[in-house]
């Protein structure tokens, strides 16, 4: 009889047992699932706006070299690339300088291109100056040359890009020769 109390108190024992492990797999689990859907849910929306990111980045780079290759085939004014400004980023306007007979066009602080004119005209009727005879289209900060196109518009508009030097190396000052040792 003892033997029978036993064997029924010791299974009684392993069902509780196998239960609570049950259980406690059951809550393992769940609370697995939502830490890897709440971990992959902000890696995901992180990598998303990155990639968003870089598609418009792309899509702006895009669109300047678009700008950039089309008013070196057909603009003759600074009116015909205003034009064309307009029809490829109809929210972004560029900037004229008269004085450097320039015409800047800037999609963002990275995307832009410089256009250089040969002369400026006045029209008699409004008296509205304007720029004519495209000279160059400068596409340096397309190129990734960005320090070198704002130098290259440093010096357009008359500010001359100072180059500190280096001071010179300090010759050795003479002293006397150390006697050799063997």
């Amino acid at each position: 009889m003892n033997m029978k109390n036993i064997s029924i108190a010791l299974s009684v024992v392993v069902v509780l047992l196998l239960a609570t492990l049950l259980m406690q797999k059951g809550s393992y689990v769940s609370q697995a699932t939502e830490h890897y859907e709440k971990t992959t849910t902000k890696s995901f929306k992180g990598a998303s706006q990155i990639i968003e990111y870089v598609n418009n980045s792309i899509e702006t780079n895009k669109g300047v070299w678009t700008l950039a290759c089309e008013a070196v085939q057909s603009v003759k004014t600074s009116q015909d690339q205003a034009r064309l400004e307009a029809k490829l980023f109809p929210s972004v306007k560029g900037t004229m300088s008269i004085a450097n007979k320039t015409r800047k066009f800037e999609a963002s602080s990275d995307y832009y291109i410089v256009s250089n004119f040969a002369k400026v005209e006045v029209d008699k009727k409004t008296e509205v100056k304007s720029l004519s005879g495209l000279v160059s289209v400068n596409v340096n900060a397309l190129l990734g040359n960005a320090a070198v196109a704002a130098s290259d518009e440093d010096e357009e508009e008359g500010e001359e890009a100072v180059v500190e030097e280096a001071p010179a190396p300090k010759k050795a000052a003479k002293g006397k020769k150390g006697k050799k040792r063997k």
